[in-house]
């Protein structure tokens, strides 16, 4: 099946933050539309991570680098036609007790990719990768694209920051210069091969992989905040979202503008009913109990992605239970595969995944 109209055959694209979880994924997806890809982060790629599960060190040029660093940039983007920059430090609550680190690598990192873009002779295209926190809370409403940029705490803010960096750099020299640069915001991220746990990251970890870590080890997963809502969406859907983005950056209503990706379930779901379900999916018996609370910037949070339906053409492919149950068998082939996992073994079965994707997307009829 041909993917985004054959936009990404035979291009050369630049992800930044490759060895992250949408980083390794969104390599692999490039590299299954037929593009090269090189891959830029700031961390060696650890055995127990999606890059290495996909044996993404043999499959793509693959850098270790400050995306803050220029004249790095510069150089890797020689011959490069498109650019998705994802590299951040992305843990709300990582951000919180590195507020300096949050800044410097969230903003000032957007500001020297979009430098290099500048003068870059070759780089036409490029999709900046933000965030839903950009918003104000407003309760059980819908975040739209128009609403304003009025977040608080170092991860939303710094963001934010970047997106006002993002547009000037888009006014002033990007457009003028023929660059067509898109802006892609999205909800929670489900998907496998993502470890970022509780107890790695010293309390700020994603509740799914929370759930999936106790479950592994038979225990009940903690649930610090069970009746808050997200709108949690499959990360195959999402990064179908950005490709489709940067795929049609030639398109008027497109370039320059900043799109929301979601799921089916745009008024979110609440932590609690996820929780469950992946317990349920999980099938040991064990279910979740309440921890102790933490802080969280917003009790709901709902994303309305119209824009991206009207004008990419895009809608999520995978309901909630859909992309639960892909992540869960992610996790039990993870377990299952022991010490092989992180060396390659995984390649086989992330491509089979893409491609289940794939072919719901075009059951759906979407381009």
């Amino acid at each position: 099946m041909t993917m985004f109209g054959g936009f990404f055959e035979g291009k050369k694209i630049l992800v930044t933050g490759v060895a992250g979880v949408k980083g390794s994924w969104l390599a692999l997806a490039l590299l299954e539309a037929g593009g090269e890809v090189i891959g830029l982060d700031i961390k060696s790629p650890e055995a127990d991570s999606n890059f290495s599960a996909a044996g993404l060190g043999e499959k793509i040029s693959f850098v270790q680098g400050d995306v803050t660093d220029l004249s790095l940039l510069q150089n890797l983007m020689r011959g490069v036609d498109g650019v998705f920059h994802l590299a951040a430090l992305a843990l709300v609550g990582d951000a919180r007790q590195r507020p300096l680190e949050t800044y410097c690598a969230n903003t000032l990192g957007t500001a020297a990719v979009l430098e290099a873009i500048r003068l870059s002779d070759s780089v036409k295209y490029a999709v900046f990768v933000t965030t839903d926190k950009v918003y104000k809370s407003k309760g059980d409403e819908v975040w739209v694209e128009t609403d304003p940029l009025v977040a608080t705490g170092p991860y939303p803010v710094s963001k934010a920051c970047a997106e006002y960096i993002i547009a000037d750099y888009y006014r002033s020299y990007l457009r003028p210069a023929g660059k067509r640069i898109g802006v892609g915001r999205a909800g929670n991220v489900i998907i496998g091969g993502d470890f970022n746990s509780s107890r790695r990251t010293g309390g700020a970890g994603r509740i799914f992989v929370d759930c999936v870590e106790a479950l592994m080890e038979g225990l009940a997963p903690e649930i610090f905040t069970p009746k808050f809502t997200r709108p949690y969406t499959y990360g195959l859907d999402i990064l179908a979202g950005y490709m489709s983005l940067m795929s049609q950056l030639d398109c008027e209503d497109v370039d320059g503008e900043a799109f929301n990706f979601g799921p089916h379930e745009q008024y979110g779901i609440e932590n609690a009913l996820l929780a469950s379900e992946i317990c349920e999916l999980w099938g040991n018996g064990v279910t979740w109990q309440s921890g102790t609370p933490r802080d969280e910037p917003f009790e709901k949070q709902s994303l309305s992605w119209e824009k991206a339906r009207e004008r990419l053409g895009w809608q999520p492919a995978y309901t909630l239970s859909e992309a639960l149950r892909a992540t869960v068998r992610w996790y039990r082939e993870w377990a299952e595969r022991g010490k092989a996992a992180g060396e390659g073994g995984m390649y086989e079965f992330n491509r089979a995944l893409i491609a289940e994707h794939l072919a719901a997307v075009h059951e759906l009829g979407v381009a």
